[in-house]
């Protein structure tokens, strides 16, 4: 864990975890073993992360995040092949899914404030995440009453998908090995702790995941 967090951000962070993985499971028609899958790695990269593995080691050439991208990477390509997981989908399960974004974006603040990840990476600096994060409440409460146009929940998912994207690629190159050739204040250091390592291990790639998704199916509906 990074020393000297308020507790508080450390619990928000499995909290939101929860949030998510749960929300994942109610959007998609999950297999018995996909759910344990999720959880299990989740426990998995929490204990790597508190033993050290992910953290920057002086005289490192590669990556040690690629450890928690190839898999997840894998992960969500195998997902998105199998149609039977999300076909039947309930949109408004899936647009609840991102509104874990806007707590998460109070949270990197927090972090950066504390210089444990650059402020380029919050909603002060290049991140725009909180946008989708806050949207999606309005569209989850509109969608209990009504119908929301399929065009304009493209777009929005399309736009939402973007800013996850873009963002994820800030958190990579702003990382200990990188941050200093890409010119970012700080070093993102905090994100390779326990438990801050559930947002790109299992929160992120849920978003990206649900954000692909639903383009499919909104591209194959019909008005």
């Amino acid at each position: 864990m990074i020393p000297n967090l308020p507790l508080y951000i450390s619990i928000s962070f499995v909290v939101l975890a929860i949030y998510a993985v749960f929300i994942f499971s109610k959007s998609n028609n999950l297999k018995p073993s996909t759910l344990p899958i999720v959880l299990g790695w989740s426990i998995f990269i929490c204990v790597l992360s508190y033993l050290g593995v992910y953290h920057y080691q002086e005289g490192d050439s590669l990556s040690r995040f690629g450890l928690v991208l190839i898999p997840i990477i894998i992960f969500i390509i195998y997902l998105l092949r199998d149609k039977s997981f999300y076909k039947d989908r309930d949109f408004r399960w899936s647009t609840a899914v991102h509104m874990v974004r806007l707590p998460v974006e109070l949270l990197l603040y927090q972090l950066a404030i504390r210089e444990w990840l650059p402020m380029e990476m919050t909603y002060e600096g290049w991140n725009f995440d909180i946008i989708p994060g806050i949207t999606s409440i309005i569209l989850v409460i509109y969608m209990n009453y009504k119908e929301v146009n399929r065009k304009l929940l493209l777009a929005w998912n399309i736009m939402g998908l973007f800013l996850i994207l873009f963002i994820l690629t800030n958190g990579f190159l702003s990382q200990e090995l990188l941050y200093q050739k890409f010119g970012y204040s700080v070093a993102n250091k905090g994100i390779a702790y326990s438990p801050i390592i559930l947002l790109a291990g299992v929160i992120v790639p849920i978003v990206i995941y649900t954000h692909i998704s639903d383009i499919i199916l909104l591209v194959k509906c019909k008005d």
